[in-house]
């Protein structure tokens, strides 16, 4: 199980919450931005069971007491993606903190009827739909495996999103090891219209420096070993690599319109999905 009972307690937490914000809201804080007709506000209409609490129209029910949903001419995106990245590099803290945050921001999503999109990166598992809050479990259990293969974060969403017609909201969970490049699967969804949330977890296990002397370093992803002479100078060169990574993907997606956000592997999720909410980020 994904969640143990003091956690759960802690999710039912999250979704008051989100609930809250969500109320806070109008329909149009999540539509997507578009030029010419088609656009507009068009009528209200009542609200039906399977509406999602985004559209409903909370000024007008603070007025009334009658609860009414906002129509558009064109659709609100309200499906949330959810990249995370299980690929043989998110071991042991950075998987499990990956799995809970993407399952926790996955049940909020649900518990206001919108559907998620999850694509794992890494592994054989492949990418699945949920809507509805009695899928919470199946997504609970989806998100719960184990890390393995290499970072392909592009050809991940590829064959998923292909058909895809327009964006809504991306959150994008990974440690950025992708040796084809960091930015390619956040440029992908950005191309798509999506807004894209950023959260890098960051290992300090996996970061750690090796000692002095002659060591043998093994890369998680591809199996390849590298036999190296650590002297301070080796050292020093990495840390500066090291912070040079760091501040490079920070600095692209502030270029690039995506929010960022880093955290520890070690950090519970409740506080990291409880930052995301603070910072509006499941509000579009």
């Amino acid at each position: 199980m994904i969640f143990d009972s003091r956690e759960l307690a802690q999710l039912k937490r999250l979704e008051i919450l989100a609930a809250k914000v969500a109320r806070g809201q109008l329909h149009g804080d999540r539509e997507m931005k578009r030029s010419g007709p088609g656009s507009g506000f068009r009528e209200h209409r009542q609200y039906q069971t399977g509406d999602s609490l985004r559209q409903v129209d909370w000024n007008v029910y603070a007025r009334t007491d009658d609860l009414v949903v906002k129509e558009f001419d064109a659709e609100e995106a309200l499906d949330l993606l959810l990249v995370q990245d299980r690929s043989a590099s998110m071991q042991g803290g950075a998987a499990r903190t990956a799995a809970k945050v993407t399952a926790a921001l996955g049940a909020i999503a649900l518990t206001q009827l919108d559907r998620v999109v999850w694509i794992p990166v890494g592994g054989d598992r492949a990418g699945e739909s949920f809507a509805g809050k009695n899928r919470q479990g199946e997504l609970f259990h989806a998100v719960d495996g184990e890390a393995s293969g290499g970072s392909d974060m592009l050809g991940a969403m590829r064959a998923p999103l292909s058909r895809a017609s327009r964006g809504g909201l991306a959150f994008v969970i990974s440690d950025f090891f992708d040796p084809e490049g960091a930015t390619r699967g956040i440029s992908y969804l950005l191309a798509r219209r999506f807004q894209v949330r950023v959260i890098e977890i960051e290992d300090p296990e996996a970061l750690k420096e090796p000692p002095l002397g002659r060591s043998l370093l093994i890369d998680r992803e591809t199996g390849k070993t590298l036999k190296v002479d650590i002297t301070e100078e080796v050292l020093a060169d990495y840390r500066h690599a090291r912070e040079q990574r760091a501040e490079g993907l920070r600095n692209y997606c502030r270029r690039a319109g995506a929010a960022f956000m880093r955290v520890r592997a070690d950090q519970p999720f409740f506080e990291i999905v409880q930052s995301a909410l603070a910072r509006g980020w499941l509000a579009g």
